[in-house]
């Protein structure tokens, strides 16, 4: 069930474009748009049928594409362009209602203003035949609910899809919307790949008066129980009040479904799902795919989006943006065996050169390279986000969710990464003083221990993981990655996304 949204058209009059009652009825031509002052009509009270042939205002009726709670969608033709569009026919319980009609008119007109290739856009919304009824654009494609029920998607397609909804939700959220039912069912997938946001029926607007004054009347209450339970925020269902983050909730609970094949929880009922988002633990997604440390950053992405307190999730779209791009392995490409060898042995190079003015200072070269790896360093990783080594290769070390490491996390990571082998140096200086045998044997151990480590570990992380991070970069918080560039798309253009 492709759509799309924008809602401004200017109302046909009786020319070609104005709506017709249907052929024989003898009724005469009307202006079928339902924002035309004075436009009223018992909506839905003797309606009449929709089916292939179905004239409503200037769309002829192809065929049904489905159905939901907030009224019926069809395939139609828009006759004035000659184009394709999805029509949905609201419930007559909603057009009847003069309040929930208006309403439903306001936002219409909200909405339109959002252009975005991730929002599906509103092109027109008009009454005839006894309905209300909204004119999208119709999108060639398949749902995400459509394609997960042939099974999970690959982590980073997963990560890819749920960055493109979070970029429509972003522009949304500009224009003061909270869309309060984001799952995979209201997520399009067109053929080359991009995601568009559909189905705003649900959304909160914070105005929607046309001078832009603040009209708390003009959306569902923020705090009202609507969405899907299996991807519901903790606040929403508790009926409070919510905002962007509650989407944000949602789309962390919908990436769950991508990358497990299953929603995050599941309970006999509304009540036991929505206990289960107020209360229970969410599984962990790291070892139920054959790779396991290939979903360890985007489930601590999730982790972060499904937060119980909306206070412990990203702050902003921007933010998310920014972790999932971090959490994508093809976005921000982490730094292959060779390129971290040679960075490695050259920052080694330079804190030797470093270490012996600062162990002539302080009379010992050990003590000087230890300044150099726990002061030095971690302050050029806080103040430049690399080291002269990583920045010959254009890579750099960032923590897992900021722009900079801290000054703490490139000192406990150097601390990680060469405190066997400064222990082994410290402890062979006292076995000189103490001449100790055994000492000097142990000292000699650790010192082999302290170089043959960091490459066997960056031999073991760049052959067996995906995210190439080391045990001093998870000590730390840290990964070592690429320079982000921009890119596209991370699906082929033509067809939807399989697994892969």
């Amino acid at each position: 069930m492709p759509v799309e949204l924008d809602a401004t058209a200017p109302a046909p009059a009786t020319d070609a474009l104005g709506a017709t009652l249907g052929a024989g009825t003898g009724a005469p031509r009307v202006d079928a748009t339902a924002t035309a002052a004075g436009r009223r009509g018992d909506v839905g009270v003797g309606a009449y049928p929709i089916g292939p042939g179905t004239r409503l205002a200037h769309f002829e009726i192809v065929r049904p594409l489905g159905h939901g709670g907030m009224g019926e969608v069809y395939l139609a033709t828009d006759l004035a362009l000659d184009r394709p569009v999805a029509i949905k026919v609201l419930p007559a319980a909603v057009a009847r209602d003069a309040g929930r009609r208006e309403r439903m008119i306001r936002e219409a007109r909200a909405q339109a203003r959002l252009n975005h290739p991730n929002v599906a856009h509103i092109y027109f919304i008009g009454e005839d035949l006894g309905q209300l009824f909204f004119a999208m654009e119709y999108v060639e494609g398949e749902t995400l609910a459509q394609r997960l029920e042939r099974g999970p998607l690959p982590t980073d397609v997963a990560l890819e899809l749920a960055r493109q909804a979070a970029l429509g939700l972003r522009e949304a959220h500009r224009h003061g919307f909270t869309h309060r039912d984001i799952k995979p069912s209201n997520l399009m997938i067109d053929q080359h790949g991009l995601v568009k946001v559909m189905d705003f029926g649900l959304v909160t607007a914070s105005w929607a008066a046309a001078d832009g004054a603040l009209d708390r009347d003009a959306a569902p209450a923020a705090s009202a129980l609507v969405g899907t339970p299996l991807y519901m925020a903790p606040e929403q269902g508790q009926g409070k009040a919510v905002d962007h983050r509650a989407d944000i909730y949602a789309l962390g609970a919908t990436l769950h479904h991508m990358i497990a094949g299953a929603p995050p929880f599941a309970g006999a009922s509304a009540a036991e799902l929505l206990s289960m988002h107020e209360t229970a633990p969410r599984a962990s997604l790291v070892g139920r795919r054959a790779r396991r440390r290939v979903v360890g950053l985007a489930d601590a992405a999730i982790a972060r989006m499904m937060a119980k307190r909306p206070a412990d999730r990203p702050a902003s779209y921007d933010e998310l943006i920014a972790e999932l791009d971090r959490a994508n392995p093809v976005r921000s490409r982490p730094t292959g065996l060779w390129p971290r060898l040679v960075a490695g042995l050259v920052d080694l190079i330079i804190a030797a050169l470093v270490a012996m003015p600062l162990g002539l200072f302080v009379e010992d070269a050990n003590v000087g390279l230890a300044l150099y790896f726990l002061v030095l360093a971690p302050l050029m990783l806080r103040r430049f986000g690399t080291t002269p080594g990583h920045a010959l290769f254009e890579t750099e070390v960032v923590p897992l969710h900021r722009e900079r490491a801290t000054f703490v996390q490139g000192a406990l990571r150097y601390l990680t990464m060469t405190g066997p082998l400064m222990l082994g140096l410290a402890i062979e200086g006292w076995a000189d003083l103490a001449d100790s045998e055994p000492t000097r044997w142990v000292a000699g151990a650790l010192t082999v221990l302290g170089v043959a480590y960091p490459l066997i570990e960056l031999a073991r992380v760049a052959l067996t993981t995906a995210d190439a991070r080391t045990l001093w970069d998870r000590a730390a918080g840290t990964r070592v990655r690429y320079r982000l560039r921009g890119s596209g798309s991370l699906i082929p253009a033509g067809a939807p996304p399989s697994r892969g």
